[in-house]
């Protein structure tokens, strides 16, 4: 979602920072007044995209002072530094658009940018496009003094999802993947927990949690297209040998993920045992038998533990709450998930 997100970002700091110092005077040299200014001549049609949809300019410029008043807020608690700023701008975005008097902002971009939203949701970096304004917003916010700059960040969840409480048995799962870009909420501030993955999906995901994205890689399913925006990300994961496709040449990326697919290609990323012994679940006798020692070998290395009834459910799909778990005790911690 990053790259949309940054998009926002863009605007964001220009018109908002442009606001908050209109409300709070400083001496900064290089104000925000004359950074909205320079984009406003070097990027006219940026801003007019937004007018064209009937997006008023008081509208942008509200939205954004919001999403700057929502990163102070996050700095307040959570140190923001060059390294970490986008992310946390993206915590902010996430939140602010979630608002009803911003949904024709967001409908805008929908409309506008469906590209961008769906390149930044599926990928996770700034685009060379975006790159100069998200430079400049950086300048205006660090340079000027408008934040201060810190070395340690504590790891503390910054995003905030409208469906997924603190008190939610993979809140702190589901932020931290999020932070890292793993997996993504939606434009409208949820994140549906209980909403299964598709095995296109979950290319992205092991494929970002692993870092193997290999713009070079190549894949030949039958139903996976160079046009697809899955197909580096699972001609990645082929390449790396996290995933195999079916008999037929297929990969089948629309189909939603088992939970016993999900362990294999986990086992296979991280390079499990190849021989596990004993019967650990109620329903061993269905887990699929290219799927029993990579299940069993997360077990043990406290990846797993089953859904506390005796079951795995290995032919059940995965939630997306569950899938976070999952890939967050495989790669950020070593406790024991559900």
């Amino acid at each position: 979602m990053k790259k949309l997100f940054s998009l926002f970002l863009c605007i964001t700091m220009l018109f908002s920072l442009m606001s908050a110092v209109n409300a709070e005077e400083t001496s900064n040299s290089y104000t925000v007044e004359d950074a909205y200014a320079d984009f406003k001549i070097q990027h006219p049609d940026f801003i007019q995209t937004f007018v064209q949809q009937g997006i008023k300019e008081e509208l942008l410029v509200s939205f954004l002072h919001d999403i700057y008043s929502y990163i102070l807020e996050i700095n307040a608690h959570t140190p923001i530094t060059q390294e970490n700023f986008e992310k946390h701008a993206l915590a902010a975005i996430s939140s602010i658009s979630s608002r009803e008097m911003y949904y024709s902002i967001q409908d805008a971009l929908l409309i506008v940018y469906p590209d961008a939203i769906r390149v930044a949701i599926t990928d996770g970096t700034v685009s060379k496009d975006l790159q100069p304004v998200v430079d400049t917003v950086k300048k205006i916010v660090f340079d000027n003094g408008l934040l201060d700059y810190a070395e340690n960040v504590p790891d503390t969840p910054a995003f905030t999802f409208t469906d997924l409480p603190e008190s939610h048995w993979a809140y702190y799962a589901v932020n931290i993947l999020a932070e890292n870009f793993i997996l993504n909420g939606y434009l409208d501030g949820t994140f549906k927990p209980e909403a299964n993955i598709t095995r296109g999906e979950f290319a992205k995901i092991i494929v970002s949690a692993t870092d193997t994205l290999d713009s070079s890689a190549a894949s030949s399913f039958s139903d996976v297209s160079e046009d697809d925006w899955y197909y580096y990300y699972v001609s990645s994961a082929y390449k790396e040998g996290f995933i195999t496709g079916y008999p037929d040449g297929t990969f089948r990326p629309n189909d939603n993920i088992t939970r016993a697919d999900i362990c294999t290609i986990v086992s296979r990323s991280i390079g499990s045992p190849t021989t596990v012994s004993g019967n650990l679940f109620s329903d061993d006798a269905i887990i699929p038998s290219y799927a029993k020692i990579p299940v069993y070998a997360l077990v043990r290395r406290g990846i797993i533990n089953g859904m506390g009834d005796g079951a795995f459910a290995p032919t059940a799909y995965a939630t997306r709450a569950q899938t976070a778990k999952i890939i967050h005790a495989a790669f950020f911690s070593n406790g024991v998930i559900g």
